[in-house]
C-alpha cells in the first residue's frame, strides 16, 4: 500500500497540516536570524522592499530572460530573496512535509539538489520533530556558495548546533556546483525543491525529454525503498514538469506515494476540466512581518501554492478506492452543499458534500464509485456522495476553518463565497489584489517518451533552482 494512502476503515486523512507551535515562533523570530546572518546595515534593511520588488520582476515567467544562472551569489540579491522568497517556502514546505512518510533510518543519506540557501534542510527541522532524533547526512549543491554559506548560518540558528561538527546529529555537506554533482548512490531521500522548473526553461531541449533524464538521475541515485521529493511552485510549468517525471517514474517502476493515489494516466491530462494538478492553502501561521512585508513590496499574498511529486524505489501498491481532493470547494447549478475534485484510479469524479463542509485540498478519502454514479454536466465526471458525518466539522483551529482553494475549479463554475485562487509565483507589482485564474488550459506535455529503464546520466552543465 502507498505509504501515504489509508485503509478502508481509515476516516479523512489531511495532508497539509496545521504548523507547528515551535516553528510559528521560529518563523516570527526569524528577522534576528537573517539579520544576524546577513549583516544588513539598517539602510540596506530599508530598501529591501524594492529589492524584493525588483526580484520578483525578475523571477515572474512574464519577464523575459529571467535571472542570471547563479543570482543568488550578488549579496544584495540574496538578501532580497532571504528575507521573503525563503520563509514563505519555509512556510509552505512546513505545512507538506509532516503529511508525507518520510520515516528516514539512522544514517540514512539526503540529497538536496538546488539547495539555495538551505531551504529543504531548514524546513524539515522546522516541522519533523520526529526526525531531529535520527543521525542524518546531508549533501546539499548549489550553484551560488554564499547562499549555501548563508543557509548553513540560518540551520545554525534554527537548530542550535554546527551541522558540519563530527558529532552533529545533522551532518550537513555543501557542495559548489550543479545539480547533478550532488547525486550519490544509497540515498534515502533525494530532494529537489523549485528546480525542475528553471532546468525546463534553460537549453533547446523538449521538456519531456529534459524532465525524463532528470527522473532517471533521482531514481538511480536511490536506495531500494528511498524516496524521491520534487516540490514546483502551483503553476501551469511546475505541473508540466512533474506530469512528465510522473509518466517517467511510474515506466520505471517506481512507486507514486503521493500525492497521486494511482500509476495509471493522470487525470488532467485528458479530462475536460481545464485545469492542471496543484494546491493552494491558506496563509495560516504566516507571520505578521512577512506578510506586512510583502504588503510593502506590493507582493501581497493571499494564499500559497504548490505542486510536488513523491515517488518510492519500492514496487507500487495503492489503497483500493483511493481519492484524493484535488481542488477547493466549488458550487454546483443542480445540487445543494459544496463540491470538489477527486482524483481516482478511474479519472477524475466530483465528490459532493450536501452540507456544505466538503473535503480540504489534498485530503485522501477512501469511496467506491458505483457504476451507475451520476455524470457531472460540466466535466462529465462521476459523483460521489458523501453523507454528513463523512467530512468532520471544522475546528475552531484558523487552519481548519480557513477555505483553501486550488486550481481545478472547471470554468464559469460558481465559487463559494470567501474563496479565491492564485498560484505561488512571484506576483507582478501593482496587481496583489487581482487572485490570477488558476483553471487555465488543460496540462499539455504530461506524456514523455517510453524509456525501458535506468541507467547513468551525465549532468546537463545548466543553472539549478533555488528553493
Amino acid at each position: 500500500m502507498s505509504p501515504d494512502a489509508a485503509p478502508a476503515t481509515a476516516p479523512i486523512r489531511h495532508l497539509f497540516r496545521p504548523l507547528l507551535p515551535e516553528a510559528t515562533t521560529a518563523l516570527a523570530g526569524y528577522p534576528a536570524l537573517l539579520r544576524r546572518a546577513l549583516g544588513l546595515t539598517p539602510g540596506r534593511e530599508r530598501e529591501l522592499p524594492w529589492r524584493i520588488r525588483d526580484l520578483s520582476l525578475s523571477l515572474t515567467a512574464e519577464r523575459d530572460g529571467g535571472p542570471k544562472p547563479g543570482y543568488l551569489s550578488e549579496p544584495r540579491t540574496l538578501a532580497a530573496y532571504a528575507w521573503y522568497f525563503l520563509p514563505w517556502n519555509l512556510l509552505r514546505l512546513s505545512r507538506l512535509l509532516p503529511g508525507l512518510d518520510l520515516d528516514l533510518p539512522d544514517g540514512g543519506l539526503v540529497c538536496d539538489l538546488g539547495s539555495g540557501p538551505l531551504t529543504f534542510v531548514q524546513a524539515l527541522w522546522l516541522s519533523r520533530p520526529d526526525l531531529r532524533r535520527k543521525r542524518l547526512r546531508f549533501t546539499c549543491v548549489d550553484r551560488s556558495r554564499r547562499a549555501l554559506d548563508l543557509g548553513q548560518a540560518l540551520f545554525t540558528g534554527l537548530a542550535g548546533f554546527d551541522p558540519t561538527t563530527a558529532d552533529a546529529p545533522w551532518r550537513i555537506r555543501t557542495v559548489r556546483g550543479e545539480y547533478w554533482q550532488g547525486l550519490a548512490d544509497g540515498a534515502q531521500l533525494t530532494t529537489m525543491v523549485n528546480v525542475a522548473n528553471e532546468l525546463a526553461e534553460s537549453g533547446r531541449e523538449p521538456l519531456d525529454l529534459r524532465m525524463e533524464r532528470l527522473a532517471g538521475q533521482l531514481a538511480d541515485s536511490l536506495a531500494p525503498g528511498g524516496r524521491a521529493l520534487v516540490v514546483e511552485p502551483g503553476t501551469r510549468l511546475g505541473w508540466r514538469c512533474l506530469a512528465a517525471m510522473r509518466t517517467a517514474l511510474v515506466e520505471m517502476g517506481l512507486g507514486l506515494a503521493a500525492p497521486c493515489p494511482h500509476g495509471e494516466e493522470c487525470p488532467f491530462s485528458a479530462s475536460k476540466v481545464r485545469a492542471w494538478c496543484h494546491f493552494n492553502i491558506s496563509l495560516a501561521g504566516a507571520p505578521a512581518w512577512l506578510t506586512t512585508l510583502s504588503d510593502k513590496a506590493e507582493l501581497g499574498k493571499q494564499r500559497l501554492s504548490l505542486s510536488f511529486l513523491m515517488a518510492r524505489a519500492a514496487p507500487p501498491e495503492y489503497a483500493a478506492q483511493a481519492v484524493r481532493i484535488v481542488s477547493g470547494p466549488f458550487s454546483l447549478n443542480d445540487a445543494p452543499g459544496a463540491a470538489v475534485y477527486g482524483c481516482t484510479e478511474k479519472g477524475l469524479a466530483v465528490v459532493v458534500a450536501p452540507d456544505g463542509r466538503a473535503p480540504r485540498p489534498g485530503d485522501l478519502l477512501i469511496r467506491d464509485i458505483p457504476q451507475d454514479a451520476p455524470r457531472d454536466a460540466k466535466s462529465g465526471a462521476p459523483r460521489i456522495i458523501l453523507d454528513a458525518q463523512a467530512v468532520p466539522a471544522p475546528k475552531a483551529a484558523p487552519d481548519t476553518a480557513a477555505v483553501e482553494r486550488s486550481g481545478a475549479k472547471p470554468p464559469r463554475r460558481r465559487p463559494q463565497p470567501g474563496t479565491g485562487s492564485g498560484v505561488d509565483r512571484p506576483a507582478m507589482p501593482k496587481r496583489s489584489a487581482r487572485p490570477a485564474k488558476s483553471h487555465s488550459g488543460t496540462m499539455p506535455g504530461a506524456k514523455s517518451t517510453r524509456r525501458s529503464g535506468g541507467g547513468k546520466y551525465p549532468g546537463s552543465g545548466k543553472r539549478s533552482g533555488k528553493a
